[in-house]
């Protein structure tokens, strides 16, 4: 699935994920809801056009709108998958790593860009930069907070259904 990979090991959840498989409960079911806030999440970023904690992303240079939704394609495409005892979300888009972290795109030797803007043909000889518009939370920062307490809670209510029934 996934082009661009980004561990996230929240401690806080990790624990509580280890309390949740000592009381022999299933673990699959507990992380596709994982999976299923943490994808909307992302998805929500998009609207608000923002990061994962909550700064603007940069403007668009060439048309109106909002950034990454003309067409909804990257947005569309977040999803997850549980894989052993963990979840991954992401995307299957080429481009994805290049909104996530910025990029220049220079065109071949000699060559030009050619893009689209509102339909017309843009040609471009020293290439373009791409600047940076995070939709995936960071290894650097974690998840962020209210994420994880929503993530928490998921964990912590499946552990009192195992613990009482």
């Amino acid at each position: 699935m996934p082009d661009i990979k980004i561990e996230i090991a929240a401690s806080a959840v990790l624990a509580a994920f280890n309390r949740l498989q000592q009381t022999a409960a299933a673990p699959g079911p507990v992380l596709a809801k994982v999976g299923d806030i943490l994808a909307e999440k992302i998805r929500m970023g998009f609207h608000r056009s923002q990061d994962p904690y909550g700064n603007a992303w940069h403007g668009l240079a060439v048309r109106q709108g909002k950034p990454l939704v003309d067409k909804g394609h990257l947005r569309n495409s977040i999803t997850y998958r549980v894989v052993g005892n963990s979840v991954e979300i992401g995307t299957n888009r080429p481009f994805a790593a290049v909104h996530q972290f910025g990029a220049t795109i220079r065109p071949k030797p000699g060559g030009v860009l050619r893009f689209y803007v509102a339909g017309r043909p843009v040609f471009v000889k020293k290439g373009v930069s791409i600047p940076a518009r995070p939709f995936l939370p960071s290894a650097k920062h974690g998840l962020p907070a209210s994420w994880e307490q929503e993530v928490l809670a998921v964990i912590e209510r499946a552990i009192a259904r195992q613990t009482q029934g």
